[in-house]
């Protein structure tokens, strides 16, 4: 069925044809049973978008569905080496990369454990005598100033901080 009988079978339903034409789309739905298919569903279809109620199926409606879908063609095709190689391989890939990160992570965290910080600057030569430094009143309040606005602003944990010594030798 072309798309001029479809658009005239639509115009026939919304009284948009002339008497001349209406007969021609007639004569063609009385002749074609597939013409005439298509009347009906699209006269099924006007009905529900004008009145929005439900219609209740035919007898029938369930065994054309039944027999359309044995009519359908079934394709059961295994899956290919290629796509069960590729997913092996993909999997391998994977599970090498995780073990690598595993591996090279751990490492970094035993090297450069922050516990060790403390035995490491005991172990470090002193090249120049250790001298007292007072703290100036300013800084120890604007660095507690700073602590507790971390703190607020939800910072985590333990702040990191450094004391600073500055000084000419000799002096």
């Amino acid at each position: 069925m072309n798309n001029d009988m479809q658009e005239n079978l639509s115009a026939y339903l919304d009284d948009e044809l002339g008497y001349h034409e209406s007969l021609g789309v007639m004569s063609r739905v009385q002749a074609d049973p597939q013409v005439a298919a298509k009347l009906y569903r699209y006269a099924v279809a006007r009905e529900l978008m004008r009145s929005s109620s439900a219609l209740v199926p035919d007898a029938g409606f369930a065994d054309r569905v039944q027999a359309a879908l044995a009519d359908e063609p079934v394709v059961l095709a295994p899956r290919s080496w290629r796509s069960r190689y590729r997913e092996k391989v993909t999997t391998l890939a994977l599970a090498a990369s995780v073990a690598a990160l595993a591996l090279l992570v751990g490492r970094s965290i035993s090297q450069h454990a922050p516990w060790q910080g403390g035995e490491m600057l005991a172990q470090a030569p002193l090249s120049a005598p250790v001298v007292r430094a007072g703290v100036d009143p300013d800084l120890q309040d604007f660095v507690a100033l700073h602590n507790e606005s971390t703190y607020l602003s939800g910072a985590q944990g333990m702040l990191p901080s450094v004391r600073l010594v500055s000084g000419q030798s000799g002096h």
